[in-house]
């Protein structure tokens, strides 16, 4: 750290002005001990009066550290950071509770970025979030990301003022205070020209932000308490502006505001049975997901369940509608559809991640290339024959959102980076293709597919298990019932039996289809 740092740069205006909201503020951030969790350094910089304060000192106890600072801090609008409210100013708080300056309104990098850049939420400040704080490999530098801050505050405000939808800031504006928090007031105050609004005209602000694009019947009930839910319901908002693309929420959000994650859930992959409600008639049919992905009119009409339905059709509407199922279809009766179709359909609706797990190499390769044949890019395998470029790159595409399908096979489980990039997203849905290899009693038994129900409740934590769907062409009575038996041990969860017959069905010539295309993954296993 510098020892007499030099003063920050004070942001113009278009016209040269300088920009007092940026100015008239306190910049700061903290390195506190994992272990200890005592202070052990600190920077905070006054783009205003030029002053900067960096701790430690040979000159200063952290007392009087603390005092200098909290001598820094007055007169300012309000104190800035990056993750300050739930990191900052609570160990300020522990080290010296009499502080002034922890009676200042604050105000949160971190919290405003998935608003500011919903495409791309991991701004370069946004660290990793693990075990409730923010860790960055990197040695901490509270200088210098004093510095990153108000840069990227001045980047949140230039987006805000340029990117985003006047609607979506007004509603910003009121969510984001609900719980009288006067820094966020100050900052979407001025962005917008205006004062904060009312608690009526903000409703109605969110009731037409929801149309379209959600359930209306779970709009209307939202909106109609919108007062709630206040960041989450900011945080799902600034995703739904971008849904449809490749744009995640970020980890750290799911942790610190579980309910936006929720609330994105309940309003696109809840179905209500209003006939009035268009997205739910749309997005909620099977039939439809399967033409809108795959451009086919019908589902393959055998093997059909019990009531005579394609039985693909039966396991795609019931893995949509979240049960856990174990199906069995004969090969060349198309399985991979009956998690294809869901998976992208979850995957546009939400942005969750499947996750397949398959034994062999070359079926994960047939899934990717099938899919890519179709126009669908978002499909990854991790496999062992992938060169370190290759692996890289497809770790970084689920991180990063890109992926909606992750196929790999089991033991890719116990690999570090596999699994911080699988923590990284939310999982849709579990999938494990050829599930005979659980069972002791299957001809193809692997020991490492025993390892997925534990690793399904590690990522799972307190929550119920995502909707879990059991796929193979045959398996003998005692496999099915080890297979059933084995989710009900690990995961408190009953499968749901659909079988398709070990036969393959005979092909129907007069079923109403496009022109078949031998790399679709409705003509494979």
């Amino acid at each position: 750290m510098p020892a007499n740092p030099e003063p920050p740069q004070q942001t113009t205006q278009p016209g040269g002005a300088p920009e007092r909201l940026l100015s008239h503020c306190l910049s700061l951030d903290l390195e506190v001990g994992i272990k200890d969790q005592r202070i052990h350094a600190f920077a905070a910089l006054r783009p205003d009066s030029s002053e900067a304060l960096v701790y430690p000192d040979r000159h200063l106890s952290l007392t009087a550290a603390l005092a200098k600072l909290d001598d820094m801090a007055q007169g300012v609008d309000f104190i800035l950071g990056h993750n300050i409210i739930a990191f900052d100013l609570p160990h300020l708080a522990a080290a010296q509770p009499d502080l002034k300056m922890l009676k200042s309104p604050a105000v949160d990098t971190l919290r405003l970025s998935p608003l500011a850049f919903p495409r791309n939420p991991y701004h370069h400040l946004v660290k990793h979030y693990q075990d409730g704080q923010l860790y960055r490999a990197q040695v901490n530098d509270p200088y210098l990301d004093s510095k990153l801050t108000l840069r990227l505050f001045a980047d949140q405000q230039q987006a805000f003022a340029n990117n985003t939808d006047p609607q979506l800031l007004k509603a910003y504006h009121w969510l984001t205070t609900t719980d009288d928090n006067r820094g966020f007031d100050q900052v979407f105050s001025h962005i917008r020209k205006a004062q904060r609004p009312t608690d009526s005209e903000a409703s109605a602000t969110v009731a037409d932000l929801l149309q379209g694009n959600t359930c209306q019947t779970q709009a209307q009930a939202i909106a109609g308490q919108a007062s709630r839910h206040n960041w989450n319901l900011a945080f799902a908002l600034a995703w739904l502006s971008v849904a449809g693309g490749n744009s995640v929420m970020p980890l750290w959000v799911r942790h610190q505001f579980p309910l936006a994650g929720a609330l994105t859930r309940q309003l696109r992959d809840t179905p209500c049975p209003s006939p009035e409600c268009a997205w739910c008639r749309e997005r909620h049919d099977a039939t439809k997901e399967l033409k809108r992905w795959f451009g086919f009119e019908s589902f393959r009409p055998e093997p059909a369940d019990s009531a005579g339905k394609p039985l693909q059709q039966t396991i795609v509407e019931k893995t949509m509608a979240g049960e856990h199922l174990l199906a069995i279809l004969p090969t060349g009766s198309g399985k991979s559809v009956c998690y294809q179709v869901p998976a992208l359909s979850r995957y546009d609706k939400t942005g969750a991640l499947t996750i397949v797990i398959s034994p062999l190499v070359a079926l994960m390769e047939d899934q990717v290339n099938g899919l890519q044949a179709q126009g669908i890019s978002s499909a990854v395998t991790i496999n062992s024959l992938l060169s370190t470029p290759e692996r890289s790159q497809a770790i970084e595409k689920v991180q990063l959102g890109d992926a909606s399908i992750l196929i790999i096979a089991p033991e890719q489980l116990r690999s570090v980076s596999v699994r911080r990039a699988i923590r990284q997203r939310e999982i849709g849905s579990w999938v494990l293709d050829e599930a005979h290899c659980l069972s002791k009693w299957g001809h193809d038994f692997r020991t490492d597919y025993r390892y997925v129900g534990k690793f399904i409740k590690q990522t799972s934590g307190d929550s119920p298990p995502p909707p879990i769907l059991c796929l193979t062409a045959t398996a003998k009575p005692e496999v099915k019932a080890e297979i059933i038996e084995y989710f009900r041990q690990e995961l408190l969860v009953e499968l749901t039996g659909l079988d398709g017959g070990p036969t393959a069905p005979t092909w129907n010539l007069s079923w109403s289809r496009p022109t078949p295309n031998r790399n679709s993954p409705i003509y494979t296993t």
